[in-house]
């Protein structure tokens, strides 16, 4: 499924943009999800350092697969 499609996806009347934008919000979730997959989400570093991350794709790849934690282990496990 694209992202557009799962961005209107609803389940137990949240949508995933709604839970992905909660997610977001929570720096203590991106902290840890830095933290535990290597990931500089929070970009810390130096300005030169995130430049880099951000010309070479690593942010990006990084966002796409945090979206991708935020779909299959957050939003697919709302509700019962």
């Amino acid at each position: 499924m694209v992202l557009a499609e799962r961005l209107l996806t609803t389940r137990h009347g949240v949508s995933f943009h709604s839970c992905l934008m909660e997610c977001i919000g929570n720096q203590e979730l991106v902290a840890n999800y830095d933290r535990l997959n290597g990931t500089n989400l929070c970009q810390n570093g130096s300005g030169l350092e995130v430049a880099i991350d951000m010309a070479c794709g690593r942010q990006e790849s990084e966002y796409r697969d945090f979206i991708e934690f935020c779909w299959e282990y957050i939003f697919t496990r709302l509700g019962s």
